[in-house]
């Protein structure tokens, strides 16, 4: 009698202690109704979780807080936005920290550090904690319109709020801070369920995987990670010539492309592969020729879609400090007529040059299969960055 209710009581313990564990403040903030759907939009306040977690918070000094506070947004959920139909929960769609940003101290409306996971739904799963629901991300979106480091649904700021301290920014945990308000969060994941139920997210927006670009052969692939956000602009000039070869058309313009790291390999645009192309960490180079100051590589690729499909018998040259100097291929051109699809083919270079840390083609130029020394482009891309360090 005794031993069973010894066990018992440590039976009584261990699901206590374990409750203790697994709690966490949460709230529903709304429900929203979208045709044949709901919303239940649940908030998880980061301040009450973290002193669950970490009791003395309160009482650490402010490096200390700063610390621990940016910790806590960069790997912890924040909402979850739960769709459901007929009251059965369909997908989560889980606002959480990114961890492969950082968080600005000066700078304040770069604090984008927020990304969404479209979760399928498990009955078993608890979407606060992200270990727990990964094996079932559908979808991960790292483009979020929003930022800041503090919630105006925190209890903490709603009570600051209510006492007439309403603030653009409040010197919280170590430093001034952007609250980020409810409206502009549920209006961005609002956007992209909407997206997600009845239409497409766009591919700019989906999360990449970084390891699939990691190949050190193309160091540009890697440096580029090493900013914040690096912006292109592109002077593109279509030409037409005389049959003697003078130009007889030239049509310039300008596009600016922003963030190129979340268009790498877009497959939907030929100058968004072409202007810098990515190769897989499955992709090789194969060493064909060297000389005093140049070694030049053929590039087998290996189930890289967007590559294949634009380019074809790509060709790197290097010098000799090992940077990229050039890449030449085939650029394919796909188009259609009443007789069906077809693909032509033209002589495709990109010229590197340095641009702060990272080497990056400044010039690409396009011309017919049998101009190949590029007498007469039939384009002329022009490339100037705008890079934004971490």
């Amino acid at each position: 009698m005794n031993k069973r209710i010894s066990i018992l009581t440590n039976l009584i313990l261990l699901i206590s202690f374990k409750s203790v564990l697994l709690a966490q403040y949460s709230k529903t903030l709304d429900e929203i109704k979208l045709e044949n759907y709901k919303i239940n939009v649940v908030f998880y306040d980061p301040y009450k979780n973290l002193l669950v977690q970490n009791p003395s918070f309160e009482n650490l000094d402010s490096i200390k807080q700063m610390e621990i506070w940016d910790d806590y947004l960069l790997n912890n959920v924040i909402y979850d936005f739960q769709l459901t139909k007929k009251k059965e929960i369909i997908k989560h769609y889980v606002v959480r920290g990114n961890p492969a940003r950082t968080i600005e101290k000066l700078n304040l409306p770069r604090n984008n550090i927020y990304q969404l996971d479209i979760v399928n739904h498990n009955s078993g799963i608890n979407y606060y904690r992200t270990s727990d629901y990964q094996k079932e991300i559908h979808l991960t979106i790292d483009k979020l319109n929003f930022y800041g480091t503090l919630f105006e649904n925190m209890e903490i700021i709603e009570e600051m709020i209510n006492s007439g301290k309403r603030m653009i920014a409040y010197n919280l945990f170590g430093r001034y801070r952007l609250p980020i308000q409810f409206n502009s969060i549920q209006y961005s994941i609002l956007g992209i369920i909407t997206d997600d139920l009845y239409g497409k997210i766009p591919d700019e927006m989906i999360a990449k995987d970084n390891d699939l670009y990691n190949n050190p052969f193309f160091d540009y692939q890697q440096c580029i990670n090493e900013y914040y956000q690096i912006d292109r602009i592109e002077k593109i000039y279509i030409r037409r010539y005389n049959s003697d070869g003078t130009i007889q058309d030239e049509f310039p313009r300008i596009e600016i492309t922003k963030d190129i790291k979340s268009s790498l390999n877009n497959i939907s645009g030929i100058l968004k592969v072409t202007t810098l192309p990515c190769f897989n960490s499955s992709d090789s180079a194969i060493l064909i020729k060297t000389t005093d100051s140049t070694t030049i590589y053929s590039i087998k690729t290996n189930n890289n879609e967007a590559v294949d499909k634009y380019l074809e018998d790509i060709i790197v040259t290097k010098n000799k400090d090992n940077e990229i100097t050039k890449i030449e291929a085939k650029r394919l051109i796909h188009a259609s007529s009443i007789n069906g699809d077809f693909v032509t083919k033209e002589n495709y270079i990109a010229y590197f040059k340095r641009f702060d840390k990272c080497v990056l083609p400044y010039l690409l130029l396009s011309s017919d299969i049998e101009d190949i020394e590029f007498k007469k482009p039939n384009s002329i891309v022009e490339l100037d960055y705008l890079l934004y360090r971490k």
